[in-house]
């Protein structure tokens, strides 16, 4: 938390400076709505042992599921508070949130059990695909250093970049359970099998890494100022420990069947790229 708080204390602190320095300082307070195209694109394999009840009955099994996660463009919003040193440069403290769905697909999921009835018998079924579905919140606290020069009388460009620090966490499915049912009645052998489709949750997460941008900015009038800019956000990729979420359709207990499944860790990436339109107070 103190890390995070860091760029906001360095910001304030110039309040505090002398009088003479305060004298030259050019304040921006402005806030923007963006336009995201998140990273993210994760695959992760699901393969285990269906279980069998009775289990004197069961022989073998095998279940393989290949999933997709795609991160979906997406619109957002950010704050910021730049300080300026001089006419051309100064610190820029820069916050975004976004919160882009997850697609992507599942390829035809294949499962079979082996069992023991009057004779080894063989169940096999394909499920055919499912669209993926989730959503990945993300939020960015940044550093910068700024550059600024004018080209025309109401018209100027600009740079930045520095370090950032990425915190995000999401939600994903779906991956799928089978479970089997083998009742014996009346002479006669009847399996039965449940197939659920779960979602699974990851993170929260805290990672470091870094943007730059540039801009264009309008100058509409002595105080505001109208800024296109285009930024990228990058930050290393991350293992997170997926757990299941509940739902109703599930009775069997979650710890359970994340035993059961291996249920393991999917590969996140908090980077993205976005486009901005902002509106900046001058004072």
């Amino acid at each position: 938390m103190i890390r995070k708080s860091l760029p906001f204390l360095l910001v304030f602190s110039l309040a505090g400076a002398p009088a003479a320095l305060r004298a030259d300082l050019r304040f921006e307070l402005g806030f923007g709505w963006t336009l995201v195209g998140p990273s993210l694109n994760a695959r992760y394999v699901n393969q285990y042992q269906p279980p069998l009840t009775p289990q004197p009955n069961y022989i073998a099994s095998s279940a393989e599921q290949h999933v997709s996660f795609k991160g979906k463009t997406t619109y957002g919003m950010n704050g910021f508070f730049n300080v300026f040193f001089t006419e051309n440069v100064g610190l820029q403290v820069l916050a975004d949130y976004h919160r882009p769905g997850i697609g992507g697909s599942t390829a035809p999921y294949d499962v079979s059990v082996q069992f023991q009835a009057f004779q080894p018998e063989t169940h096999i079924t394909e499920l055919p695909e499912l669209a993926s579905k989730g959503n990945l919140t993300e939020t960015a606290f940044s550093l910068n250093a700024l550059a600024r020069f004018r080209v025309a009388d109401n018209l100027s460009i600009g740079a930045s970049a520095g370090p950032s620090v990425f915190h995000f966490e999401g939600k994903a499915g779906f991956i799928d359970y089978t479970s089997y049912d083998l009742v014996y009645d009346a002479g006669v052998y009847t399996l039965t099998g449940r197939t659920v489709h779960m979602v699974a949750a990851f993170g929260p997460q805290t990672k470091y890494g870094l943007n730059v941008g540039v801009e264009a900015a309008y100058e509409a009038t002595r105080n505001i100022i109208l800024a296109l800019d285009l930024r990228w956000y990058g930050a290393a990729k991350s293992n997170l420990q997926m757990h299941l979420l509940e739902d109703e359709l599930i009775t069997q207990p979650l710890d359970e069947i994340e035993a059961a499944i291996g249920l393991g860790t999917l590969e996140i990436n908090p980077s993205y790229f976005r486009a901005g339109l902002a509106l900046r107070f001058v004072f």
